[in-house]
């Protein structure tokens, strides 16, 4: 296998490429943090020093923030679901594991009231909970009520009609 040189000048084009696309996914408020950053790696570890610490401080943060997630009414599962999501990676970022079960435990305690009905058969079941298993129980129901209200709202519809 014939391995190829890059040369210096195309070494520092790919930086320059890689840079300004790091640089298009920050926010506004995080380029000011990090605007004076030379190559694409040092952008990257100052990123990493600043957002990814592995402090007592943003551990807090993230166990609260993980603990007081809720899903607000009328969200979607999916979009409860990735929020969810968004932090357990930021706990995981910073080498918090979190075990299956309480992860699974973690999603139904962050639903509303009105999923209780769904949350008392999964707890009264004796084996471990299974996040996909509830991920998946979650969208299901979510769809069945979906389709409960488009038929109620079909029935008040025809009944308002001559």
């Amino acid at each position: 296998m014939k391995q190829t040189r890059v040369s210096n000048e195309e070494w520092k084009k790919l930086d320059r490429k890689e840079k300004s696309i790091i640089q298009l996914c920050a926010s506004n408020s995080i380029l000011l943090n990090v605007s004076g950053e030379a190559t694409m790696k040092a952008l990257w570890n100052k990123l990493g020093t600043l957002y990814q610490s592995k402090s007592l401080v943003n551990k807090v943060f993230l166990w609260k923030k993980s603990y007081n997630l809720r899903m607000k009414d009328g969200y979607l599962v999916i979009e409860h679901q990735n929020a969810f999501n968004t932090v357990l990676s930021q706990l995981l970022s910073i080498d918090i594991k979190i075990l299956d079960e309480d992860e699974s435990i973690s999603l139904l305690c962050s639903l509303p009231d009105l999923w209780d009905s769904l949350v008392i058969p999964i707890g009264s079941n004796e084996t471990a909970l299974q996040f996909d298993e509830i991920v998946s129980s979650l969208l299901t129901k979510e769809m069945r009520l979906k389709n409960m209200e488009s038929q109620n709202g079909d029935a008040l519809s025809l009944q308002g009609r001559s």
